[in-house]
């Protein structure tokens, strides 16, 4: 099945017009949207393994649920302009090691500056964004820009 198809499925409301809204922007900026092997996430912005970020849709009430985007970076150019409502957007989705899933193992995370805000033990996939809102969809594709233009 399709992500398209998997949104109507699985979603509904704000919830499922959000994620189609994001995938809409992932096609029109010609971002790849790869599904994995097993047909539980799909791989933005690359291959599965090689990506910017990472998406799972699945309704769940917890982790990693309904809709779930990680970013696989919170690397930006410190010389990229951001204004203070993308710093916070990305400082409050800053995601600690063994968040990600109710049932995955700290790996133990790492120390990361984001526009020069520090956090100790940040996960692998440091961004995390679950169920975000209109507003926060907008400045998640603002990031995944700046990582897609590197």
């Amino acid at each position: 099945m399709g992500i398209e198809e998997t949104i109507r499925d699985v979603l509904s409301c704000d919830t499922q017009k959000n994620a189609m809204d994001f995938v809409s922007f992932l096609r029109e900026n010609e971002l790849p949207v790869t599904a994995n092997d097993d047909g539980g996430g799909w791989a933005v912005g690359g291959t599965v393994g090689d990506s910017k970020g990472y998406m799972v849709i699945n309704g769940a009430a917890d982790f990693p649920g309904p809709w779930t985007v990680w970013l696989n970076s919170c690397d930006f150019d410190d010389g990229a302009l951001a204004d203070d409502e993308l710093k916070e957007t990305a400082w409050a989705h800053a995601s600690d090691c063994g968040r990600c899933h109710a049932g995955w193992k700290d790996c133990g995370g790492g120390e990361r500056t984001i526009w020069g805000k520090t956090f100790e033990r940040l996960c692998h996939s440091p961004l995390m964004f679950t169920d975000p809102d209109a507003k926060t969809v907008g400045n998640l594709e603002k990031l995944l820009l700046m990582l897609s233009s590197r």
